[in-house]
């Protein structure tokens, strides 16, 4: 019952998004499912989260007695929307995660996969003996994606157009770049093995050159979740209490009294509930920018980054809260 509905809801989504978009991160993600029952379930479920935020206006009376009903109707509607996007969007990181997961596991695999193929056409095997056979259970899903190649070939299509399929289950420019000279030597006549075992040592070289790189960069990644999560709660929390002591002492002040001689006005508007949420404010952001800079520094990828988010924005809160436990004490010591 439950797919028929989501398959209903999948008709609703165009055929162009999904052919283009959703297809194509299906098959990069090695899943076998049907993609209108895939796409409906997660549709359904957003919407039903969408709902939910529709509601709350409308039903938590607390946080929204003081606003009317056409505000509350706007309110509930930008809640649905919100609510229906993020779920989507947090569906859309899972299965790019699982993308890119897949891609840097065959990456980091592949020279051994082709020394391997290397191997085993020294060794006097045809080039679809040597890859059928070098797709042993330990290189994972480029294994898995090199069997159903090699059953493919049997078939109606020729190896090197069942090869050329990898480069649909697997998004690794490696992985298609080796693929394309292999299928233009196997036309070509050229030397092979001579070629795959030249690529698996130039993927070696540049496995070897990003991680120096990731290793020098280390050191700016450091220095930033250290400004994130140490310095910035910190420098929140001296201000949220330096806030509180003025306000205290302006409000014990008489009010006949001059304050001109004094570094603040008795009639100091900022609060400290303001702050606080100024700080709140600063710390999603900085969690959020953060998480997309370690994301560019270590995979070149934005949003590699932003799984880190979550983790930086619990720790600015937790450095913030013991912060603001240990400063009174230590103020009024």
């Amino acid at each position: 019952m439950f797919n028929r509905i989501a398959e209903r809801v999948s008709d609703f989504i165009p055929q162009k998004i999904k052919d283009e978009k959703i297809r194509p991160l299906l098959e990069f993600a090695g899943s076998h499912e049907d993609m209108d029952k895939w796409l409906g379930k997660r549709v359904l479920l957003a919407s039903l989260i969408g709902i939910v935020g529709f509601l709350l206006p409308l039903t938590v009376e607390p946080f929204f007695s003081e606003f009317s009903l056409p505000i509350k109707i706007l309110l509930s509607v930008a809640l649905a929307i919100l609510f229906f996007l993020f779920i989507l969007f947090l569906y859309f990181l899972n299965i790019y995660y699982v993308v890119e997961g897949r891609a840097s596991l065959v990456e980091a695999i592949l020279p051994d996969f082709l020394l391997l193929v290397t191997a085993n056409l020294r060794a006097g095997m045809t080039p679809f003996a040597a890859f059928r056979g070098s797709a042993r259970t330990e290189f994972g899903p480029l294994a898995d994606e090199v069997k159903i190649a090699a059953s493919k070939s049997l078939g109606t299509s020729s190896f090197s157009d069942a090869l050329r399929q990898l480069s649909l289950r697997i998004r690794s420019r490696s992985l298609k770049e080796t693929v394309s000279f292999f299928t233009h030597a196997l036309r070509s006549g050229g030397h092979l093995a001579k070629l795959l075992e030249t690529t698996a040592l130039d993927l070696r070289k540049n496995q070897e050159m990003r991680k120096d790189l990731e290793s020098s960069t280390k050191m700016y990644v450091l220095f930033v979740v250290f400004v994130v999560v140490i310095a910035t709660p910190l420098l929140m929390a001296v201000s949220v209490q330096f806030i509180d002591m003025i306000t205290t002492i302006a409000a014990d002040t008489p009010k006949g009294v001059d304050m001109s001689f004094t570094p603040f006005p008795s009639d100091f508007d900022i609060s400290v509930e303001f702050m606080q949420n100024i700080s709140y404010a600063l710390f999603f952001g900085n969690a959020l920018l953060a998480g997309v800079f370690i994301g560019t520094l270590g995979d070149g990828k934005p949003l590699m980054g932003l799984k880190f988010f979550p983790a930086i924005l619990v720790a600015c809160f937790l450095v913030f809260f013991i912060a603001g436990i240990i400063l009174p004490l230590v103020v009024n010591v």
